[in-house]
């Protein structure tokens, strides 16, 4: 017992007293600590942007390459207001606030809205727009023409940043060169009561703030989704200047190094300001991916909320192709026991999305969809032949009533219903080589 006894004193003398504090005891930082720990980190922050766009703006090459093209440093800014605008197809009319108010699409789905100038490309690297209204159903182009090539209309296509204006550089284009004759806008899609309004078009000298202000709007771009969005969706267009992934992690590394100098000299070692350095920018990252979903959104209301099934299918991408689907079911083709064979050429683009979405549109008719050419075997008398579009190689011949393709290939048929997305035709006989 006195030899257990003296083995527990010993014991318990050699505890840590509660008073004491342990090496594994969690760090436990004040208010005012995490405040000035905080206000580092953004100090951090803030040299670092500071350093990183003086140094894009004084050592890019293709910043030196557009301020050394300018003729002179005192190039003035072009300005055309909306009012301006010549309408060259469509309708519209201008506005008391000096814009334009697009009311109506030409025949063929499209309206042109130029205004004739003089000025030289090398002088004017980034183009300004302002226009409301923009949504996704529409296709809006820069277009713009030279008098080194007059009758060759130049276009690129322009995306809504969410900004009142949206900026662009255009000094890396192969068609901006020259004396620019002519310049505005191509416009496809009828947004129905939801018009377009064009407010100004600007030509820009370069400055930095111009190259500043065109980085913003490649990040805030909104590109819709498409048929390849369920497996990729990129951060930002893929004519930005900069991925906005990249700039981050240039923007946190630096401030990192920078708080870890600091650390040196004034023996600063609170993890909270390398934290914060770390997920502000991720953070900031993450705002500009919100906003792309956000607007999204807002797009997919436009389009579909309050409309029947039958209305967001004419308002869905392949819209077009649906009211084609339902002309043809509805007036042209006879019950869905017929066989249908469809085709249609894409050219390796887009996975062959329209003929597919054609063959959905025209279910539960007999669809064969096989590619873009009859098949030699497996025609027969009654069949039909569904050509979207125009496929190479493929061609009908009226004053004999037969359609041929390749090597003297051809099978009788009749046209049913022409359509300015495709022909129908019905095989009158068997195939003849």
């Amino acid at each position: 017992m006195r030899r257990f006894g003296a083995l527990m004193h010993t014991r318990s003398n050699t505890r840590t007293a509660p008073s004491e504090k342990s090496d594994n005891s969690p760090i436990q930082i004040g208010n005012i600590e995490f405040l000035r720990a905080f206000a580092r980190a953004v100090s951090a922050l803030a040299i670092s942007a500071i350093i990183l766009i003086t140094g894009y703006i004084t050592f890019s090459p293709e910043v030196t390459a557009d301020h050394k093209a300018a003729a002179n440093d005192n190039i003035q800014p072009r300005v055309i207001r909306g009012s301006d605008l010549i309408v060259r197809l469509g309708a519209g009319r201008k506005t008391r606030d000096q814009a334009f108010h697009l009311d109506e699409l030409s025949p063929d789905g499209r309206a042109i809205i130029t205004r004739n100038t003089s000025l030289e490309a090398s002088d004017y690297p980034f183009v300004e727009y302002t226009i409301d209204n923009l949504h996704s159903i529409e296709i809006v182009y820069l277009i713009w023409k030279t008098a080194v090539s007059p009758g060759q209309l130049a276009r690129l296509r322009l995306l809504s940043s969410g900004d009142k204006a949206s900026t662009l550089r255009l000094a890396g284009n192969k068609n901006w060169k020259g004396t620019i004759t002519e310049i505005g806008f191509e416009v496809y899609g009828d947004p129905g009561d939801d018009a377009l309004i064009i407010s100004s078009l600007s030509t820009l000298p370069y400055s930095p703030a111009t190259l500043l202000r065109t980085i913003w709007s490649d990040w805030t771009a909104f590109e819709p989704w498409d048929q390849s969005s369920i497996n990729h969706l990129r951060g930002v267009t893929g004519s930005a200047m900069w991925s906005p992934t990249i700039v981050m992690a240039a923007w946190a590394g630096l401030a990192l190094l920078l708080l870890g100098v600091v650390s040196l000299f004034k023996k600063a070692h609170n993890p909270v300001a390398y934290l914060a350095v770390i997920f502000i920018p991720w953070i900031a990252l993450d705002l500009f991916w919100q906003n792309r979903l956000s607007t999204q959104l807002t797009e997919t209301k436009f389009l579909f909320q309050g409309k029947s099934q039958h209305e967001r299918h004419v308002a869905d991408l392949d819209g077009d192709l649906y009211q084609y689907a339902q002309h043809l079911k509805s007036e042209v083709l006879p019950d869905p026991e017929a066989r249908i064979f469809l085709l249609h050429d894409d050219k390796g683009q887009r996975h062959n999305y329209r003929r597919l979405r054609m063959q959905f549109h025209l279910l539960p008719h007999n669809i064969y969809n096989y590619g873009s050419l009859p098949l030699k075997k497996y025609t027969r008398k009654g069949d039909y032949i569904l050509v979207l579009g125009e496929v190479e190689g493929l061609k009908y011949h009226p004053q004999k009533n037969k359609l041929k393709w390749g090597n003297g290939k051809k099978l009788p048929v009749s046209l049913v219903d022409t359509h300015p997305l495709g022909d129908l035709y019905q095989v009158t006989g068997r195939r003849h080589r």
